[in-house]
């Protein structure tokens, strides 16, 4: 089988729960609305696969904690963890898919060629590794015989694997606008096409080297095994099984568990009939309380009226007492002190006018008689207050024999379901102390298997750069016959979108890059026809890969193949391209955006055909319509801004939650 990565899911693990999206052999399209995060699901995957930096939205910063990828790499299933927001930390590299990371030790790489003191050495060496591609050094300056070299990373290949949405048909497509940089990558093209001068030599070197760590593998294997054998540790498959028969015994001491928690509310008919009668009269004695209350208080409320009857009695009877006296003149002769003669005092004025006595009487007797009779509302109240009293004792006395009663028969009861459930904890707690001691043992012979997958991937590689040595000795291609082979296919693709005057098509000799009537990539002045062509170049590549024998991961990524072909074109882009040259080639003809999706879904489909892994992730604002029809099945996103028809409004579909 030929060399290749292949993406099986994106997983970033949030604070609220972890967004995925799966990824599937052949075409994946991911479709939607502008600013829905379409684009941060590729460059999710490209810094996940060794980027320096990654571009982080304020939804993401909200929600994310770090990002997984699961993948394939020559059959392998993989995990790569990294933290998205420490470019620098070691990226974490497991052995298994992403559900199964917690039974795995992680081995540890550097980011980049700088720090040398991680665990397990550079990521870049590991993917190159495990493609089984050369790691060789490249010249700076290849013109020179005494250019200084500088060692080729898997970041230098992947610029042949993922493109932007930036530099889909831009000038700054593969760097081509950069003479440092494009000198680079045409280095790098020799690479994938096995035609740099050092190719023998260099796989040569490496097959020695891996040859040496197969047999270090083999002899920490060995050891590893023996070592456990000699200590008795159980076969990986018994651990397994041990393990799920642990848990199916923790699931029933939990469930039985449950049921005695629920079995603990009394049901017993003695129970049930005591908890009735402590209910009623707990009820009894509560309305007893009330109702003593509300009778004194109506005592309180009568006994104050009657205190005001007694008073208004008082006041009326001292008016009728002082009208005896009030008004009743006499009269005395005194002497005159002259001549002893008596004299007569003047009548008064003024006279007292006294009231009617009988209206005080009436007043009198009638609050007299509601005297009497708040009275006897008192003295009802104080009668029924007292048979209160005393119902309250009872069913106070009553409440306590019931409560008495009552904790007795429930000590009898609950005393042995405190026993199960003691037992049952410490069943559970016994078990899962047993679980967490296998799932070491599991790590451990986890840890023994990988060793041998290690030896044995190698052991592939290194048959598989024998093969290629063999191949390059005896057919080596030359720069031009590469060349030749991919201006064919760069042709016959550009047959199938159906541009203008199909002349003059081949790949530059001196830039590496597509030539179109006779005018070099970087001269051609359409925005939509270097977007045709930009896509054209990356599609010949995978497709050389499918039928050839290349340092190639068999591994296309493209972010906006529409762009700038008929579609809304973003104001940023809008002074990269000449709007009458678009209007000329006719690059807003729909068709001709239907066949680029055609051709692509066709190498997939030959290469499925001839049992070779190859894998396609396309990112648009939009898809034509008669492809969404037909090929439904490709779709693995369709995001929506508004959330209309039930459309999610993004990879991170909770934010306003």
């Amino acid at each position: 089988m030929k060399s290749h990565i292949s993406i099986s899911g994106l997983n970033l693990v949030g604070y609220r729960k972890i967004y995925s999206i799966p990824f599937f052999p052949g075409v994946n399209i991911i479709y939607g609305d502008s600013d829905t995060g379409k684009s941060s699901i590729l460059e999710f995957i490209n810094y996940l696969l060794g980027a320096s930096s990654i571009e982080l939205s304020d939804e993401v910063k909200a929600s994310i904690e770090y990002a997984a990828l699961e993948l394939e790499i020559n059959g392998a299933s993989l995990t790569i963890k990294r933290n998205i927001y420490d470019p620098k930390e070691y990226i974490e590299v497991y052995p298994c898919v992403f559900e199964q990371c917690a039974d795995f030790f992680p081995k540890k790489y550097s980011p980049n060629f700088t720090d040398t003191q991680s665990p397990d050495g550079f990521f870049s060496d590991f993917l190159l590794d495990s493609l089984g591609f050369p790691k060789v050094k490249i010249k700076v300056s290849p013109s020179k015989a005494d250019s200084e070299v500088k060692r080729l990373s898997f970041r230098n290949l992947f610029k042949y694997v993922y493109v932007n949405q930036d530099d889909v048909g831009s000038k700054s497509f593969l760097d081509l606008n950069n003479w440092i940089k494009s000198t680079t990558n045409r280095e790098v093209i020799k690479y994938i096409f096995n035609v740099l001068d050092s190719s023998i030599a260099e796989l040569e070197v490496q097959i020695a080297e891996h040859t040496r760590e197969s047999k270090k593998l083999l002899n920490k294997y060995t050891s590893v095994s023996e070592f456990l054998r000699e200590t008795g540790y159980d076969s990986q498959t018994s651990i397994d099984d041990s393990i799920t028969t642990i848990d199916k015994i923790i699931d029933t001491l939990e469930t039985e568990f449950t049921k005695i928690n629920k079995s603990m509310v009394a049901s017993s008919q003695n129970h049930t009939e005591l908890k009735a009668i402590f209910n009623e009269l707990s009820l009894n004695e509560k309305h007893a309380t009330q109702e003593i209350i509300k009778t004194r208080a109506q005592i309180e409320k009568y006994s104050r009226l009657k205190n005001d009857y007694e008073n208004d009695i008082e006041k009326i009877n001292g008016i009728i007492h002082a009208q005896t006296r009030i008004g009743q003149t006499t009269s005395h002769a005194n002497p005159c002190p002259v001549c002893d003669a008596p004299i007569e005092p003047t009548h008064a004025t003024n006279s007292f006018q006294p009231v009617n006595r009988d209206t005080l009487s009436d007043e009198l007797n009638s609050i007299q008689k509601k005297k009497k009779s708040i009275q006897s509302l008192i003295d009802e109240l104080s009668s029924k207050s007292r048979n209160l009293s005393k119902d309250h004792a009872a069913y106070n006395s009553d409440l306590s024999r019931a409560r008495e009663m009552l904790d007795t028969e429930s000590q009898a009861m609950i005393t042995p379901y405190l026993t199960q459930r003691d037992t049952l904890v410490k069943e559970i707690a016994s078990n899962k102390k047993a679980r967490d001691f296998l799932v070491n043992n599991i790590r451990v012979r986890n840890q023994q298997q990988k060793i041998h997958d290690a030896y044995e991937n190698l052991n592939l590689i290194i048959k598989q750069l024998n093969e290629r040595l063999a191949e390059l000795r005896e057919t080596a291609p030359s720069v031009a016959e590469v060349l030749e082979t991919l201006g064919d296919y760069l042709s016959k693709y550009l047959k199938k979108v159906n541009i203008k005057r199909q002349e003059g098509i081949s790949i530059s000799p001196k830039s590496f890059a597509p030539i179109i009537r006779d005018r070099d990539y970087l001269n051609i002045t359409s925005g939509g026809l270097r977007t045709i062509s930009s896509v054209g170049f990356m599609i010949s590549l995978l497709e050389y890969a499918v039928d050839s024998e290349i340092n190639h991961p068999r591994l296309l990524m493209i972010d906006t193949v529409g762009k700038y072909l008929g579609k809304t074109t973003k104001e940023k882009y809008q002074d990269q391209t000449n709007v009458q040259e678009d209007t000329r080639e006719g690059i807003s003809d729909p068709l001709k955006y239907q066949n680029i999706y055609e051709y692509l879904l066709s190498v997939a489909t030959r290469a499925e055909e001839k049992d070779v892994p190859c894998q396609i992730i396309l990112v648009d604002n939009d898809v034509p319509d008669t492809f969404i029809n037909r090929y439904k099945a490709y779709i693995v996103a369709h995001y929506s801004s508004t959330g209309e028809n039930g459309l999610s409004v993004g990879l991170i579909d909770d934010i306003e939650q």
